[in-house]
């Protein structure tokens, strides 16, 4: 069975995980599905199609088994669906670490390069020796770093894991940048290590804009804005299914990433900025389309209106012609009338000269005879 669907009862968005060459999804993604039951749940472990993303406002492309690459069919897909528009894709990496972590990085710059993204991940590791999670490559990643515009995706966090986590990059021109030096438009760092990030080259080849020791604080999350109101959001690691994933650590080791471990992180309340920011999107491209709506109605009745004012005009125009054929009437009906009455005269006096004319031959014929 390669997708599962919980969908609830009021659900807001439409998500799906893609979680290719796993089994089932992961205690992480299980419990964000239960903690986030509003949204209408898809996952997927096989390969992706058209049919698992239609509908679909957010998508998280996971490698669980590093291995399994991403097929061209299903970077067509996945460009297909996001050239739809209001959408947005969260693609993770890794790091180069040679245990089939390195293998991932290759798969997120390829579905990352299908969209159009000017992101990639590194072939690098971040690793951070003195803000971690008991032990340099468990990074805790910080929002202290956050680009303005987007704060509010770290509303509630302060950290997050990143474990055996990269780096994530600029590209541009086909050259590599590091996100802690040069801004590039529309691209916003939303997470990264503390200034006490190191660089480490784990295997070939070398990272691509950094160098093995370089200090800093290095990006792990950004965000960046695309055409036809579409987000890409790119991790150096990913929130479910890999070895120790950022939401909620804790179902796997809770006596490292509890209350009282000193440790707790965000990484949930991070994932859920993310999903109200997908949800919201998606909101606010069925408004456009409903105002779109609205204004063609709007001109449909303002042309209606202007049917009706031509046929209130002809209206009128009928109604002073029916005025004039009805005084025409009148003035026939009259004429008609005084012929009638001229017609009697006439008749009568016909009648009366033809009497007299009776009555003075019965009279003067005989009067005439005797004379």
């Amino acid at each position: 069975m390669t997708s599962i669907a919980l969908v609830g009862a009021e659900s807001s968005g439409k998500v799906v995980v893609h979680l290719k060459g796993a089994l089932e999804a992961d205690d992480n993604l299980k419990a964000a599905m239960e903690d986030y039951s509003f949204v209408d749940w898809g996952v997927v472990t096989g390969d992706l199609t058209a049919d698992d993303l239609s509908g679909v406002d957010m998508l998280v492309m996971i490698q669980a088994d590093p291995a399994v690459e991403y097929s061209e069919a299903e970077l067509a897909v996945l460009t297909a669906w996001f050239d739809e528009g209001s959408k947005l894709l969260w693609v993770a990496s890794d790091s180069d670490y040679p245990d089939g972590q390195e293998l991932r990085p290759p798969d997120a710059n390829a579905a990352l390069e299908a969209v159009g993204s000017k992101l990639r991940g590194e072939h690098g590791e971040t690793q951070d020796p003195l803000v971690n999670f008991d032990a340099a490559y468990r990074v805790k990643g910080v929002s202290e770093n956050c680009a303005p515009e987007y704060s509010f995706l770290v509303a509630g966090v302060s950290y997050a894991q990143f474990h055996g986590c990269g780096v994530i990059v600029g590209y541009l021109n086909g050259n590599y940048y590091g996100l802690e030096e040069t801004d590039i438009d529309g691209v916003y760092v939303i997470m990264t290590s503390s200034e006490s990030g190191v660089i480490s080259d784990e295997s070939a080849p070398a990272p691509e804009a950094h160098s093995p020791g370089q200090e800093g604080a290095f990006a792990m999350m950004v965000l960046e804005e695309m055409p036809n109101s579409n987000y890409v959001i790119a991790t150096s690691d990913a929130p479910f299914s890999h070895y120790s994933p950022m939401y909620k650590p804790e179902l796997q080791k809770p006596s490292r990433y509890n209350l009282t471990s000193g440790n707790p992180q965000q990484g949930d309340v991070l994932f859920g900025n993310i999903l109200d920011l997908a949800v919201r999107n998606a909101m606010g491209a069925t408004v456009s389309m409903l105002e779109g709506d609205v204004a063609g109605l709007t001109d449909d009745v303002a042309g209606l209106e202007t049917d009706v004012a031509a046929l209130e005009a002809e209206k009128t125009g009928l109604e002073g012609e029916v005025s004039t054929l009805t005084g025409e009437k009148a003035s026939l009906e009259a004429d008609l009338s005084a012929a009638k009455s001229s017609a009697s005269t006439m008749q009568l006096a016909a009648v009366a000269a033809l009497i007299i004319g009776v009555v003075v031959g019965y009279f003067v014929g005989p009067m005439l005879k005797k004379q």
